[in-house]
């Protein structure tokens, strides 16, 4: 009889770990690797989107994982972030150069901590082997990072005309300073600032055109993004008109969109998440992937208030109840972290939610 016990357990134990689904270890190089059985099939998706937790460790590792994933085995080699056009030409620069002080002085959002810069480094040492290089996009409003940008934009040795000396003379000379969260002071002067600077650009827009030359469509799409810093809801649509802007234009055909889990719930229709998936042209080739973290979540709290610092409500509001139950019944002992299809897990709003789940637990903040 315990014989017979003992050989159901090792069954049941067997075919458990047998789907494991996606899987997220070390590999040889010690970098975060994904790999996946035939119960995770991602043949059929061009477009992909990440809905990741902001100040998480393993956050930057997984984004990694993810990117060298879809670009060696799908070539998805353009990568979508949430960050302004002008941080996005700065990484694109690093990509090509591997100087760090692209996205120093100021320091670039998703830059700030070693796990951030790690993952620009690994990324770039995996770029310079690459079959098909990978392309960071902008979609989000512009930081204080534009006015690097305006600098580096100018033509060498080109004299400022005089009509426009006084504001290119304070681009040229103007110390750059890091800035906070999105409604510190800095931000807000800065933003008054690239406000400021655009109004000066469109009253004058042939005499720049003329002075930047080439270089103006760069200037052009940084300084008349729309401005939505404070206003999260205007963010999902202007994030979106600007990434269709750029799939048409460059006639990007595959894709995968970072960014923040309010913005990855693919039940709404008005977030990010929600639009691309009901846009008709990738209605059945989207696919949604979110993180979830055991431990980021304050279960003493009332459900409105039950999370770490603002950082958890975007995801499924799960009582705890349901999330010891995934956690328990899919988490893989043997992965790092757990990629995981979420027909699988039997609650409707997990389903609802997003395509796949990436199970994390024992996560430090930076």
């Amino acid at each position: 009889m315990k014989r017979l016990i003992l050989l159901i357990f090792l069954l049941i134990n067997t075919l458990c770990h047998a789907q494991q689904f996606g899987c997220f270890n070390a590999a040889p190089d010690k970098s975060l690797e994904l790999t996946v059985d035939t119960n995770v099939n991602l043949i059929k998706y061009d477009a992909f989107f990440f809905g990741e937790f902001h100040g998480v460790y393993g956050t930057s590792e997984v984004k990694l994982a993810l990117i060298k994933y879809l670009n060696k085995n799908y070539d998805v080699s353009d990568v979508f972030m949430e960050i302004g056009f002008s941080a996005a030409y700065l990484y694109n620069e690093f990509l090509a150069t591997g100087d760090t002080m692209l996205f120093a002085a100021p320091v670039l959002i998703y830059a700030q901590k070693k796990p951030n810069v790690d993952f620009w480094l690994d990324l770039y040492n995996y770029n310079k082997t690459a079959q098909h290089k990978i392309t960071i996009r902008g979609m989000d409003f512009e930081r204080a990072e534009f006015l690097k940008v305006l600098k580096m934009l100018m033509p060498p040795n080109k004299e400022k005309p005089l009509d426009l000396y006084t504001t290119l003379a304070y681009i040229d000379t103007v110390t750059i300073q890091d800035i906070g969260l999105i409604n510190s002071e800095e931000q807000v002067a800065y933003n008054s600032l690239y406000e400021d600077i655009r109004d000066e650009i469109d009253a004058n827009r042939a005499s720049y055109e003329t002075y930047y030359g080439a270089n103006f469509k760069t200037v052009e799409e940084i300084m008349f993004n729309e401005n939505t810093y404070n206003n999260y809801g205007k963010r999902n649509k202007t994030m979106y008109g600007n990434m269709m802007t750029q799939i048409e234009r460059d006639s990007i055909k595959k894709f995968i969109t970072f960014a923040g889990l309010q913005y990855g719930n693919m039940a709404h229709k008005k977030t990010l998440c929600g639009m691309i998936k009901n846009n008709k042209g990738f209605r059945d080739r989207f696919v949604n992937i979110a993180m979830t973290c055991r431990n980021c979540y304050d279960w003493q709290l009332k459900p409105k208030y039950r999370f770490a610092e603002n950082r958890a409500p975007y995801t499924y509001y799960l009582d705890k109840k349901m999330m010891d139950e995934i956690y328990s019944k899919y988490f893989n002992v043997n992965c790092k972290y757990t990629l995981l299809p979420t027909p699988a897990v039997k609650h409707v709003i997990v389903k609802r939610f997003s395509d796949y789940i990436i199970l994390m637990k024992d996560q430090g903040e930076f």
